[in-house]
């Protein structure tokens, strides 16, 4: 790289490849900020969790876009390496971010239009379920709910009493999502020795910048949130938060253009570290295990957290807290998985890449060991997050009660959260309780979300032949776990949201919930297990998909 550059090279465009891929780029930027409009559609209809269950949805069909065009960028990233020539590489990864922000814009113009939609969608999944959405009639409703736009009280400046230093983390934190995976792609492209070491960086980085928005963000507009349903805090407030948050996004995907250097220069430092490390890596696969085991235990807790917003009628700062671990669910892969990339680059170097698939197999029953220690634990963080909730309800914020647990006074109060194992009380009679096809498609898509990385890594080392085709099918990664995400989003969320909020208003038993937290885990342990039978054949449809997206993308070309 020489020297700063943001003046986009526009003469790119003539690429209808990268037209695409920066139209792409627009779209899952926009479709990504619509959270925002869930906290106004919370507020009118009185339904958090379903509300926070649809901005879900729109937040992961972006990641999975996202995750789609990053193996596209695979095509410009071997033309890099075959010139040795990164700075087209650069310029076009520019304008990629540039789309990004402009689709936050559209965002921020289309609030209104968001809000009206949401609050149908929210009151339709209350009404008739999440399976009521394909109906052709339901779709060409909310097409004319969109076409509306709820009138939000709020002005741009007036920010209405609410703190500005939240508003200014999102816009840090926007910036940081933005240019983290297109760092590392162009990582991959100057390190081509690291090639998946820096491409698995990307998770990472994101997860860094998803967790910052749930530890200082989330909370504090869920805060808001809770404060105007109580009314003990004017709904103008909402509006005021969505309205500054949108325009933040939008000011984050324009930064990402200034820190696109600084991120490249942190990953790029950061591939160097751990891909030099491959062999100690190779060599300490129980490491691996051991953190897969501890992040999967982690990721138990969403559920624990639904049972926690029944018991303290909290609802939305319950969320906030779910929130986070729901990210820690959905990314926890990507905190290891560069390790597990560094790995895989010692193994091709040694050309002992048929060892791959049998260390990694080790790595996916660290999983099934976790979701078993989660099972046993799930009585005490019922209780931790309980007790988590009134302590944020009490001091307004997360990083502070984070901050108390981590004074040794404090201890006593978290070990006397401590529980005997056990089942909340849930027996087999209440699994009449729940659909079927909600507990069948937890499984289902938590045996792919358990090996979708480590299978594309095994795909990405077997082609390592095919530069090209390799790199797309590390990327891939991204989309397989999207494409898990989306269908828990779709499936297994949304039910989950209506079961709490029914719970919540009286309509259900509390058991219910507390059965459908219980089965869920059974089913997170049972998907860990059925992902050890479905690993090769994924590794062998990765392979054929990478090597058939490089032949499409040169016939375009």
């Amino acid at each position: 790289m020489n020297g700063i550059q943001v003046l986009l090279n526009l003469h790119l465009l003539s690429d209808p490849r990268l037209c695409f891929v920066v139209v792409i780029s627009g779209l899952v930027s926009m479709l990504g900020s619509l959270n925002i409009a869930s906290r106004p559609a919370a507020v009118i209809t009185g339904k958090v969790a379903q509300a926070t269950t649809i901005s879900s949805i729109f937040f992961m069909i972006s990641r999975l876009a996202n995750m789609f065009y990053l193996p596209l960028m695979a095509g410009f990233v071997g033309e890099a390496v075959r010139t040795g020539d990164t700075t087209q590489l650069l310029q076009q990864i520019q304008l990629v971010v540039f789309g990004s922000a402009m689709g936050s814009l559209a965002s921020f113009l289309l609030l209104p239009n968001f809000v009206n939609l949401f609050c149908y969608l929210v009151e339709q999944l209350d009404r008739q379920g999440i399976k009521s959405f394909v109906r052709p009639s339901i779709i060409v409703k909310a097409a004319e709910k969109f076409a509306g736009r709820y009138p939000l009280k709020a002005r741009l400046g007036d920010l209405a009493g609410i703190p500005v230093s939240f508003l200014l983390f999102n816009v840090f934190a926007t910036a940081v999502w933005t240019i983290g995976a297109l760092s590392a792609v162009y990582c991959s492209g100057a390190k081509p020795e690291y090639s998946s070491t820096a491409l698995l960086l990307s998770g990472l980085v994101n997860a860094f910048a998803a967790i910052a928005f749930s530890i200082w963000v989330d909370p504090q507009a869920a805060i808001i949130t809770t404060k105007v349903i109580k009314q003990e805090r004017p709904a103008e407030q909402v509006y005021a938060t969505a309205l500054h948050l949108g325009l933040g996004n939008f000011v984050g995907g324009m930064l990402g253009l200034v820190v696109l250097h600084l991120g490249i220069y942190i990953i790029m430092n950061a591939t160097v570290a751990i891909g030099a490390g491959g062999a100690q890596m190779a060599g300490g696969i129980w490491m691996i295990v051991a953190l897969n085991a501890a992040l999967t235990v982690l990721a138990s807790t969403t559920y624990a957290s639904r049972v926690s917003a029944v018991v303290t009628r909290n609802v939305a700062v319950a969320l906030a807290v779910y929130n986070l671990f729901f990210l820690v669910t959905r990314l926890s892969q990507q905190f290891y998985s560069p390790l597990l990339g560094s790995t895989a680059d010692h193994l091709v170097k040694e050309h002992q890449v048929e060892q791959l698939e049998a260390l990694f197999r080790w790595v996916l029953a660290g999983a099934s060991l976790g979701s078993f220690l989660g099972l046993l634990l799930l009585p005490t963080f019922v209780e931790v997050i309980n007790k988590a909730i009134a302590q944020i309800d009490r001091h307004q914020s997360v990083p502070k009660v984070l901050g108390l647990c981590l004074v040794p006074a404090n201890w006593p109060a978290i070990a006397s959260c401590l529980r005997p194992p056990g089942l909340l009380g849930v027996g087999l009679s209440d699994l009449k309780q729940l659909p079927g096809f909600f507990l069948i498609g937890n499984v289902v898509v938590l045996s792919i979300h358990s090996m979708g990385t480590m299978a594309a890594i095994c795909a990405g080392a077997q082609l390592h032949d095919n530069p090209g085709a390799a790199r797309s099918a590390t990327l891939l990664s991204s989309v397989v776990n999207g494409v898990a995400t989306i269908m828990l989003s779709l499936v297994v969320d949304p039910t989950l949201a209506r079961i709490t909020d029914q719970c919540v208003d009286g309509k259900r038993l509390n058991t219910h919930v507390r059965a459908a937290a219980v089965f869920l885990l059974l089913g997170m342990l049972l998907g860990t297990l059925v992902s050890q039978l479905i690993f090769t054949p994924a590794i062998w449809f990765i392979k054929f998909c990478a090597v058939d997206l490089i032949n499409v993308l040169r016939a375009v070309k």
